[in-house]
């Protein structure tokens, strides 16, 4: 392999850009190098590529194809770059410098690479044999180590190696670990016999490190005894011994735990728990007894509600007040005096007396006199029935004194109950159970109704028809028909001339024929009709003229061949149903049946 080819040119001010080619065969060769000004400290960027180069140089071109030319660019670049390591320092820093990890938790330690012309190789290595256990996680010039979670094989001294290029370089910390998880525990701090020694302890539980741990006991302030840990344990205790007085009872006596360890912030250091004294005299101890419970009985809706409770025993008993509403809610704690006050509710008050012998308690229920309210009525299935169909309706209401409660339909009492939360009733409806049905619920405090509208409904029936002044009139006068018909939806009414078929309807079942003539006489049929059925009247209408005078012989035919001829039609209103024709105000006459 021989060198053919060697050119430089100027890129920038104060760099050149060496190309060097190199062929052997069928082989070639070709590699860039920078070479910035010697005067001025190169930056990153320019000893990256320095290095690169240089590697480049050495490594790729063996030196039997070197020329002279060649090997003063690879010096030059050589020079170049160990003149820019010499002036940049590599720096490997952790962070946290002095790691304080708590137990348990998660925690991260990183190790940062700065000068570094090339991309750093990083590693971490534990010592004293322990196994890494963590995840590491390395990006450029940043590694990351987690700990998750922070267990007791990760105390201890921690390497982190880097490699940039050439040049080696580590930095070293020391893990620590604690633990302080909760607050000393007093024990024994049961009520004490004045005149006889007692002790109380206090331990701490699953802390580390023991031996930076001290527990001190405080009373008045004052430090009267104080224990610390031992290296290894995983607790610590300390006893106090004294003898208590009758007028030390309600002292407050504390148990402090302080970890002593640098780095660690101040609100994490300290932990304490703190009892009250409760001295008893040296007469034997007794259960308590509820000896006096106040009962208000009833008392009026807005009222102040106070209750007092007393207890005997010794040592002397704490008192509780809780209290059940009257609808069964949950339970409430409502104080621990002997005298409780507030606002009246129904329900059930009971007092609690307890001591280390034992416990009693007695309850009082309160009543709250009210008038009634929420009143209320349901109709079931509903308020449109059909004739023959059960309904039942309930009406419900409260107060105190219970109400009355009074069912009534259009003034008409149905059913009463007597101091009861409900009244129900039950019946199957006719046309003539339709109408206001209405509760009443009152006490001595008030009243309180409501009320519920039902419909019944039912075919038309006791139709009747009236004809004035008479069926029989002279000619000129004028007819007044009236029908009349029972049901509901209320019937439709129409009346027809049963001679040529010719209809008229009437909303209010009233229809007037103005001067009637002769031709006017004949069968006249009235149809009351509602969606549920029909009932037809008929009646026959005489016109005579004036001064005519009819043959009883004349009448003792006709009558028996219109009573036929009204049961004819009435067969044949049966096979082809009732008339039914919308309701409208009928046209002012000119003449009876005009059309």
């Amino acid at each position: 392999m021989s060198l053919y080819c060697l050119e430089s040119r100027r890129v920038m001010s104060g760099s050149a850009q060496f190309l060097c080619r190199a062929a052997g065969g069928a082989r070639s060769l070709s590699f860039s190098a920078w070479a910035p000004q010697l005067s001025s400290r190169p930056s990153r960027s320019h000893a990256r590529r320095l290095a690169q180069s240089s590697e480049v140089c050495s490594a790729k071109l063996r030196p039997s194809v070197m020329t002279a030319r060649l090997r003063l660019v690879c010096l030059l670049l050589s020079g170049v770059l160990a003149w820019h390591r010499c002036g940049v320092s590599l720096r490997v820093d952790l962070s946290p410098s002095g790691p304080l990890f708590k137990l348990g938790e998660r925690q991260q330690l990183a190790c940062s690479v700065d000068d570094c012309p090339v991309t750093p190789v990083i590693s971490w290595t534990p010592l004293d044999d322990r196994p890494l256990n963590a995840r590491v996680r390395t990006r450029d010039n940043l590694s990351l180590l987690t700990f998750e979670p922070v267990d007791m094989e990760h105390e201890g001294p921690l390497l982190c190696k880097v490699t940039c290029g050439e040049q080696h370089k580590q930095a070293k910390t020391h893990i620590r670990l604690y633990a302080f998880p909760s607050d000393p525990e007093i024990r024994g701090h049961d009520p004490v016999r004045a005149g006889e020694e007692s002790t109380l302890t206090c331990q701490l539980r699953d802390l580390y490190p023991a031996e930076r741990l001290t527990l001190d006991w405080l009373r008045g302030g004052q430090v009267v005894r104080s224990v610390p840990g031992e290296a290894g344990a995983t607790s610590v205790q300390s006893a106090y011994t004294f003898t208590p007085q009758r007028a030390e009872s309600g002292e407050n006596l504390t148990c402090r735990a302080t970890l002593d360890l640098h780095d660690l912030p101040p609100p994490e250091r300290t932990r304490q728990t703190v009892t009250r004294l409760h001295v008893t005299s040296c007469f034997p101890t007794v259960a308590p007894v509820v000896t006096v419970l106040s009962d208000p009985g009833t008392v009026s809706s807005g009222s102040v509600l106070i209750l007092s409770c007393s207890a005997s025993g010794n040592p002397a008993p704490v008192l509780m007040w809780t209290f059940r509403p009257e609808d069964g809610g949950p339970l409430e704690v409502k104080g621990h005096s002997e005298t409780l006050v507030l606002a009246a509710q129904a329900g059930e008050f009971r007092c609690e007396a307890r001591n280390h012998e034992g416990k009693d308690s007695k309850a009082v229920r309160v009543r709250i006199n009210a008038s009634p309210s929420n009143t209320s009525m349901f109709v079931s299935p509903g308020r449109e029935l059909m004739e023959g169909q059960r309904v039942t309706f309930t009406c419900r209401s409260h107060g105190a004194p219970p109400p009355v409660l009074v069912l009534s339909r259009e003034g008409v009492e149905l059913w009463r109950s007597d101091s009861t939360p409900w009244l129900t009733f039950s019946l199957s409806v006719r046309p003539d159970d339709a109408g206001q049905y209405r509760c009443d619920a009152s006490n001595p405090l008030g009243t309180q109704r409501v009320t519920q509208n039902v419909t019944v409904a039912a075919p038309p029936r006791n139709t009747t028809v009236v004809v004035a002044p008479s069926a029989a009139v002279s000619a000129g006068q004028n007819v007044t028909v009236s029908c009349q018909s029972a049901g509901f939806p209320p019937p439709d009414v129409v009346l027809e001339r049963a001679a040529d078929g010719t209809q008229r309807r009437s909303a209010d079942g009233v229809f007037r024929l103005l001067n009637v003539t002769v031709r006017d006489s004949g069968l006249y049929r009235v149809n009351a009709s509602n969606p549920l059925g029909h009932q037809v009247r008929v009646f026959r209408l005489t016109v005579t003229e004036p001064g005519a005078r009819t043959l009883p012989a004349l009448a003792a035919i006709l009558v028996p061949v219109a009573a036929a001829l009204v049961l004819d039609h009435l067969r044949r209103s049966k096979k082809k149903g009732s008339y039914r024709l919308t309701s409208s105000t009928p046209a002012p006459e000119q003449h009876p049946f005009s059309a």
